[in-house]
């Protein structure tokens, strides 16, 4: 069975806080994978970068995979950190994921990592990822000046996110956009270097390792393959696949616009502006429609489903639809 995606069907829960553990713990060098991950997540990073590329920073310049790996593990230690909270007063920020990368004494550390995952095009958040740079800086007791922080943006391959991603850069140079997977250039992703850990572990090039952690690999790589290819999202088994859609209503929450939608087999789902499902539970969404839109609708003893059509027929009717 594959835990990815069968978490990502029907009522499941896979979120960006499920993928981003996942990440950080790949990333991490006390896991099984012994940095071969970390190394070949260094090099993707550098395909991005014009200067301050982070093999030269840590010298890795080896030949072989094999090398690479001695080289680092022997000079370094990568710590990497989920839903990292920077602090500061009553204000705080919170990256996906703090990577620290030190020297193997730590007594030196030579760049920080500020990670931010996306698995969906509304998750968008202009200002984020430079706001995460500018924060650090000045606000996190871990920062050591002239250290370089290189904030990473990962999301799937649409130009959803480019516009993020530039005026990002413009605050900071060391930004780089990866993608889960890459339409165009094919060995530029996740999914590619993760393939590239199970080929050298097959071929004896890397260190063993574990056949559960390998399943576990593969299941990913095949989630990221088929979760992020280039069918539109929309049409992908969300298992509404197949139904039609009998009612649906348009609302806007925080100034973002949202379709709350019934399909034929009663299933209530809830959609952003482009149409993409979101991951969220539908009750407590539907309860915050009930409040701001003052629809005085009776919830107690409503399962979602008999809810859902409640509030998309009142919706209608108040925006007169």
């Amino acid at each position: 069975m594959n835990i990815f995606k069968a978490l990502s069907e029907g009522h499941g829960q896979i979120s960006e806080t499920n993928i981003t553990s996942f990440v950080s713990y790949l990333l991490n060098s006390s896991n099984e994978l012994k940095n071969s991950f970390f190394v070949l997540f260094a090099d993707l990073i550098d395909t991005g970068l014009d200067e301050n590329k982070i093999c030269d920073l840590l010298n890795i310049k080896q030949n072989l995979i094999r090398e690479k790996i001695i080289h680092f593990s022997n000079s370094f230690i990568v710590s990497s950190v989920p839903e990292y909270r920077i602090k500061k007063d009553n204000k705080h920020l919170i990256p996906d994921i703090l990577v620290r990368i030190y020297s193997k004494d730590k007594q030196e550390i030579k760049a920080f990592f500020l990670i931010e995952n996306k698995i969906n095009k509304g998750a968008v958040t202009q200002g984020q990822l430079e706001n995460q740079v500018s924060f650090f800086k000045t606000s996190d007791e871990d920062y050591v000046q002239n250290i370089p922080v290189y904030s990473i943006f990962i999301t799937p391959d649409d130009d959803i996110f480019k516009a993020s991603y530039e005026n990002a850069k413009n605050e900071n140079k060391n930004t780089v956009w990866l993608k889960w997977t890459n339409h165009v250039e094919n060995d530029a992703s996740i999914e590619a270097i993760l393939r590239e850990v199970i080929k050298y572990e097959h071929k004896a090039e890397i260190e063993p390792i574990d056949l559960n952690t390998q399943f576990i690999i593969k299941s990913f790589i095949d989630y990221l393959a088929t979760e992020f290819s280039k069918k539109e999202r929309s049409k992908m088994n969300y298992s509404v696949d197949g139904f039609d859609v009998v009612l649906h209503a348009e609302v806007n929450i925080d100034n973002k616009t949202y379709t709350i939608k019934k399909f034929e087999n009663k299933m209530i789902r809830v959609f952003d502006y482009s149409d993409e499902l979101l991951d969220i539970p539908v009750k407590p969404f539907l309860r915050k429609i009930n409040k701001e839109y003052n629809l005085c609708i009776e919830e107690e003893r409503k399962n979602t489903q008999v809810l859902g059509e409640e509030y998309i027929v009142a919706l209608n009717k108040k925006n007169g639809t």
